[in-house]
């Protein structure tokens, strides 16, 4: 019974394996970019950049609008003549002066209603207009800019929670091979022990490490648990994926100075910043704008009215010339508050060019580091396999004690999973590196 219960758990167990799905690195980098919420979002602002663009051209043609108006007054507007014309009538010697009517006239009528079109199109506005379609087209670049930005950041986080995940997992297998190699030892002392070759002793030690693996890999288990869901955050997806994408060590790797001079011309803040600078340049540009004239030319018609005065449904054209004799200094002072607004954004700029700098150089040498450790770790578990060997033929021939065999075993797997902890340093300061470099397109073909 015991067996068929085992027999159920394995091929359970095969049938959980057969049904993960394989996932490369690159197809991770896909996944999440098609799923990803922060994704999305920046493509909507690159979409409402171009809308705002045009909104920003339509300044250059004439606005027309369609406009009505109805208005009543508590009393009408009248001119009464009355008077003159009995002085004329008077001077002309007439009998009545009602002969010549009467000269009470009604100039506006307590109620008015007219209806039109109307038009203004700014002709000339000191360069107002283009500055401002400047600004809505520099805010598209930074738009593409943030979205390139957030997903490198991306690259770089799917980056740490894939080899992380996949340390894990190795080191769950390595970890599982201690555990079958204390137990294989357990067996081996028990045997010896009958057979008087040695002490009880260290069946005991046999039996601690086979306790004390089973805790290490009961403990890797969880990590490795929390390792995937960390990975499932990241890429959006409940199912838990097989990793087959392996640690990587980029071998044509450029020079330090290389790196300092992709960082300092693509990353993407850096990028950013600049396209500030030219959108400050603009603001500029538009205060200097107030001290020209703005030209508009205009035009109404009315279409239908009622009670309107004196004309009947006129036509209306003109020219109106605006110009700004003082405004308190008002408008020197934009000019000097936006200079320095593009002055403190210069600063920042090179500011953060030089801490980037510092950050590629810190990056790079973790990597150097890390490269010089995977390959002293290679030495090292070749001697501590060689170790293990000796350690396990001297304990058959009764010479060294359980104790050497469990602690060569232990030395060969800590050494194991200190040489995966590096691969993983490895590949994540890589990701990090490629993106303040902006070459994270790049890390993905590397990782593949």
């Amino acid at each position: 019974m015991k067996l068929l219960v085992k027999l159920i758990i394995i091929l359970s167990g095969g049938n959980c394996l057969y049904a993960q799905s394989a996932l490369s690195f690159s197809e991770a980098t896909n996944m999440m970019m098609n799923k990803n919420i922060e994704v999305k979002i920046n493509n909507k602002k690159i979409e409402a950049s171009h809308y705002k663009i045009k909104a920003a051209q339509s300044m250059f043609y004439p606005q027309i609008k369609a406009f009505g108006v109805a208005t009543y007054i508590d009393k009408e507007y009248r001119l009464n003549l009355n008077d003159k014309r009995d002085q004329l009538a008077t001077l002309f010697q007439l009998h009545s002066p009602d002969i010549l009517g009467n000269w009470d006239f009604t100039l506006q009528k307590k109620d008015m209603a007219f209806g039109g079109i109307s038009m203004a199109w700014p002709i000339y506005t000191g360069g107002k207009i283009k500055s401002a379609v400047n600004i809505s087209k520099i805010n598209a670049e930074v738009a593409k800019v943030d979205k390139n930005n957030s997903e490198q950041s991306l690259i770089s986080e799917l980056a740490n929670s894939y080899f992380k995940t996949k340390l894990a997992e190795e080191a769950v297998t390595v970890k599982e091979n201690v555990l079958e190699v204390m137990n294989v030892h357990l067996s081996n002392s028990v045997k010896m022990e009958r057979n008087g070759i040695i002490a009880g002793v260290e069946v005991l030690q046999a039996k601690v490490a086979v306790a004390e693996a089973e805790r290490q890999l009961l403990a890797s288990k969880k990590d490795l648990q929390l390792a995937k869901t960390a990975l499932s955050a990241t890429l959006e997806a409940e199912e838990e994926f097989t990793l087959t994408t392996p640690f990587f060590l980029k071998e044509d790797m450029s020079s330090l100075e290389e790196y300092k001079e992709k960082a300092t011309a693509n990353y993407p803040q850096i990028q950013k910043l600049k396209l500030v600078e030219e959108i400050a340049q603009q603001g500029i540009n538009i205060e200097k704008a107030g001290h020209l004239p703005t030209v508009l030319l205009t035009g109404q018609q009315i279409l239908a009215s009622h009670n309107f005065p004196l004309v009947k449904n006129p036509l209306i054209l003109g020219i109106m010339v605006t110009y700004d004799l003082f405004d308190g200094f008002g408008q020197k002072n934009k000019i000097l508050a936006a200079k320095s607004e593009k002055e403190t954004i210069e600063m920042t700029r090179e500011k953060l060019q030089l801490d980037i700098k510092t950050y590629v150089e810190k990056l790079y040498n973790e990597l150097k580091k890390s490269d010089e450790q995977i390959v002293s770790l290679n030495e090292s578990i070749k001697l501590a396999e060689e170790l293990v060997r000796i350690r396990k033929a001297s304990f058959a021939e009764g010479i060294s004690t359980s104790t050497d065999v469990i602690d060569a075993e232990l030395n060969l797997s800590g050494k194991k999973i200190e040489q995966l902890k590096a691969y993983t340093d490895y590949d994540t300061n890589l990701a990090k590196l490629f993106e303040v470099c902006g070459m994270s397109s790049d890390y993905v073909q590397n990782a593949k």
